[in-house]
């Protein structure tokens, strides 16, 4: 093993102990160099991330508040992506998930100029406070709904996915489209946003 792989390997372990009273990842599953797990905010004993078995993981799973919530089924591929969660990423066995993908299941800002016109005054002194950016965010003005990725499914490499995003059974979604609305089963949609192409089935 090379300097890089000891490097990463020995992160890994220190960031699995620091979070593992709010993880629940199932041992007989791959968890690559670039599988990284950032709880802003943990609770004692709330689980933010649970795995199923035999998946390949990567990617960043991020978690802006204490009510976030990931779940990824059996047989799951993810590659280097990222999941931010505020309310709740549901992905079901046999998914894969390509490079670059981004699922994101908030607003990250209210739609409103009067709610979010102190956003980023309020960042800059948490980080002048020493403190993560986000601990004073005003959440309540942010909308957020569950993703949920149905089994089989297949999201291409560069695709975006939206809150609210229902991504059907057997599914396939183009890479780098972005998605904002529900996918039917066993379709392939692509483009920005993402529109039907065919129906597989």
């Amino acid at each position: 093993m090379g300097l890089r792989g000891l490097y990463h390997k020995t992160k890994q372990k220190r960031m699995m102990r620091r979070y593992a009273d709010n993880i629940r990842l199932n041992p007989d599953s791959y968890y690559g160099p670039g599988f990284i797990l950032d709880i802003r905010f943990p609770e004692k004993e709330k689980i933010y991330l649970e795995t199923g078995e035999h998946c390949v993981l990567e990617g960043r799973y991020v978690f802006e508040t204490s009510r976030g919530h990931i779940n990824i089924g059996n047989r799951a591929h993810i590659g280097n992506s990222m999941l931010v969660s505020v309310n709740e990423i549901r992905i079901d066995d046999d998914v894969t998930i390509a490079w670059d993908c981004l699922i994101y299941d908030h607003n990250s800002h209210s739609v409103e100029w009067e709610e979010r016109k102190n956003d980023t005054e309020q960042e800059y002194q948490d980080i002048k406070n020493g403190l993560n950016p986000i601990t004073q965010k005003n959440w309540d003005v942010v909308k957020s709904a569950p993703i949920h990725i149905c089994s089989k499914a297949w999201i291409g490499t560069g695709v975006k996915i939206l809150k609210g995003v229902t991504v059907g059974e057997g599914a396939v979604v183009a890479a780098g489209s972005v998605v904002v609305k529900d996918v039917e089963p066993w379709t392939m949609v692509g483009g920005n946003p993402a529109k039907l192409i065919k129906r597989l089935q």
